[in-house]
């Protein structure tokens, strides 16, 4: 591994511009989340209908075909919201894990880590529910060992504070008893899941969204670092190259 502050300055490590995958994985979270706050309202919207129409209540010819419409609308868009949620999971499933195992490779090329990039990237997606919470903790190192090298260099940025990292945490944990206790059968259940998950949503783009900038501003700053050693090498070849041409007319005119 290389010497730690060193790299910055020196330029002898090129770190990988992650901020394009940053950008999309936190698109395609708020996309997943209201995807499936969505889904939520339109799945018990179709289990509400459902159970009217299978508990025998006696309806007129009328209401029976305005329930069925209202089931076949509300069931077609879940249908088709559900294939959507699948498709934007995985899509921000890719572009969390290509950011999150370049974060902290970047990292390490300038400081130490507690999480190999293996490692979180195993601890973050491997193990379900409690992979969540791992995130915390991941999230946590990656913010503390950004923002202290940021401190170093004098650069004002949008810090992770400790109460962020604890919302998080407590909202993550509604997610997983809301994801267990299945309260979203009711009205009053399903808006408590919908709450639940915009609160997960924006509490986790809190503490997501200031490790990117951060992480984009240290790699702009290497950026700026290896330029000026390439422009300091330049300017010292060219003093290089006049010295010996002094020296040599110096020896002519002898």
């Amino acid at each position: 591994p290389c010497s730690r502050p060193r790299c910055m300055s020196s330029g002898s490590v090129r770190l990988e511009d992650n901020s394009r995958r940053g950008a999309r994985a936190m698109f395609f979270l708020k996309f997943l989340y209201i995807i499936i706050v969505v889904f939520l309202v339109l799945c018990n919207t179709v289990i509400q209908v459902t159970g009217y129409m299978a508990s025998g209540a006696e309806t007129d010819a009328d209401t029976a075909r305005h329930l069925y419409y209202l089931f076949l609308a509300a069931l077609v868009p879940m249908i088709g919201t559900m294939a959507v949620c699948f498709v934007v999971f995985w899509l921000f499933f890719v572009y969390w894990i290509l950011w999150l195992y370049r974060a902290i490779r970047n990292l390490r090329c300038l400081t130490t880590t507690t999480f190999s990039p293996n490692v979180a990237v195993v601890c973050s997606v491997l193990l379900p529910y409690i992979g969540h919470i791992f995130d915390v903790f991941i999230l946590r190192d990656i913010a503390r060992r950004q923002q202290k090298l940021l401190d170093g260099r004098g650069i004002q940025y949008t810090p992770v504070t400790g109460r962020d990292l604890v919302i998080f945490l407590a909202f993550i944990l509604v997610g997983i008893v809301v994801a267990f206790a299945e309260i979203a059968d009711s009205w009053s259940g399903c808006f408590a899941a919908c709450a639940a998950m915009v609160g997960l949503m924006v509490s986790y783009l809190r503490v997501l969204r200031p490790c990117v900038e951060q992480g984009n501003m240290l790699y702009k700053l290497h950026e700026e670092d290896v330029l000026r050693a390439k422009v300091d090498e330049v300017l010292r070849e060219r003093e290089i190259e006049k010295a010996a041409r002094e020296i040599q007319e110096a020896k002519f005119d002898e």
